[in-house]
């Protein structure tokens, strides 16, 4: 008997006791349509939360600390004062710029409680310092405008949400945004103020007079807030603000930005910089060790949908055990006239795959009509907003069919094996 035969031969003997076999097939339908939908809704909060964490910074940029925990390293020379510290210098930046698959890298130095004046508004801002040598290769983007050259220390980007004003009310935060523009002061010059008390208790200012070149896009970091100026002007500002000079080559930078080039080298240059004993925080970070959280909830609700499978399982085996019993005489008959034990049991196990691959098949169907579904009434519910609360992905759907005509098949490999090894004799004299 060859295989088209055999199918065809499954096929109506499924077909001779339908009713039986639609309630069987239902069965699978509720177990495959459970595990997807479960797992739908894990794979659409991963989707949701990992889009939202994805907008809040670049997954190529990487925010490196000096590591005050680490004692008597040895091995890298870069950014070593003594045996005990590594310190996050100009030489341990160079050390981080020869490493495969880094971009750029840019020390951070942050100025708060700087006032921007333009005409005669007033604006409480912060300045990041970056270095503007690194500038072009840094994953910054700019919605108005241009980045200033690196000769430009003269100039400054505005971040998106720099003119913004928060305000608290009921314990909720708002954003309330100005008549001025950042995209209005392109071009135009501004004054950075800044403010100390001198040793005779009196208010001293400082300006610095600066060019707007443009507007950066948002990056849903701290640079959105910020105004990034260049790391030298910033340090002079923070210098005189502080009344102390800074040596860097001795104590270090607290932060220092690396770029890389793709997100497939983040996690290897995280490792090497680590290797270093500096801390790394990347959002590639936080998106693994997501992907690792949801990934346990997904075998979770999959494992709660595989109940309804696993009981659609027992059916398929009752099914099958039973049309054993109502062809008996059909399965001595066939032996008599040729059928082989191969034959009987491939049989019985081809009309077992066909139950689990239909009510798979449906399954999906079903389970893809639900997840519309779901995602409509969420989106109706949040005043129309178009959400992703179920996600199923075509590795879902491929898994589902194989799995539910996989666990056909092997719910119907004892039944078949017992049809198989029935006498052929006492097949025939049974009624």
């Amino acid at each position: 008997m060859n295989k088209q035969e055999l199918l065809l031969l499954a096929w109506e003997n499924l077909w001779r006791m339908k009713f039986r076999t639609i309630l069987t097939i239902i069965g699978v339908v509720i177990g495959t349509a459970s595990i997807i939908v479960m797992v739908s809704i894990g794979s659409g909060a991963q989707k949701s939360i990992v889009g939202e964490l994805s907008n809040i910074g670049s997954i190529t940029t990487l925010q490196v600390y000096p590591d005050l925990s680490s004692m008597g390293v040895s091995g890298i020379s870069g950014g070593k004062k003594d045996a005990d510290k590594i310190i996050l210098n100009d030489d341990a930046i160079d050390d981080l710029k020869r490493i495969d698959g880094v971009m750029a890298a840019t020390p951070v130095i942050s100025l708060s409680d700087v006032t921007m004046e333009t005409g005669r508004d007033e604006y409480s801002v912060s300045l990041m310092g970056l270095d503007y040598k690194a500038l072009d290769d840094m994953r910054y983007g700019t919605t108005d405008g241009k980045k200033p050259n690196a000769n430009e220390e003269s100039s400054v980007i505005l971040g998106q949400e720099v003119l913004s004003t928060f305000s608290y009310s009921s314990g909720a935060a708002s954003v309330e945004t100005t008549e001025i523009l950042p995209a209005d002061l392109i071009g135009k010059r501004i004054n950075l103020v800044v403010s100390r008390t001198n040793e005779a208790g009196e208010e001293e200012y400082r300006t610095e007079k600066v060019k707007v070149t443009g507007v950066l896009e948002a990056t849903g970091g701290s640079e959105d807030y910020s105004i990034i100026a260049s790391d030298q002007l910033v340090n002079d500002l923070n210098e005189w603000k502080t009344g102390i000079k800074i040596n860097f080559d001795k104590n270090g930078y607290s932060e220092v930005l690396v770029t890389v080039e793709d997100s497939s080298v983040v996690t290897t240059v995280t490792a090497e910089i680590e290797a270093m004993d500096f801390t790394v925080f990347s959002m590639q970070q936080i998106l693994d060790s997501m992907g690792s959280v949801f990934g346990m909830l997904q075998i979770l609700l999959g494992g709660i949908g595989g109940v309804a499978l696993l009981v659609a399982c027992i059916g398929i085996v009752n099914t099958m055990t039973m049309s054993i019993y109502e062809r008996t005489r059909e399965i001595g008959i066939m032996k008599v006239i040729g059928a082989s034990i191969n034959d009987i049991r491939d049989m019985f196990i081809a009309e077992s795959t066909m139950i689990g691959f239909i009510g798979g098949g449906i399954g999906v169907i079903i389970s893809v009509l639900i997840s519309l579904l779901i995602n409509l009434i969420a989106g109706l519910a949040l005043g129309g907003e178009s959400v992703t609360i179920s996600y199923i992905t075509p590795g879902l759907v491929i898994f589902a069919l194989i799995f539910s005509a996989l666990v056909g098949m092997l719910s119907g490999v004892r039944p078949a094996i017992k049809a198989a090894n029935l006498s052929s004799l006492d097949a025939i004299r049974s009624e």
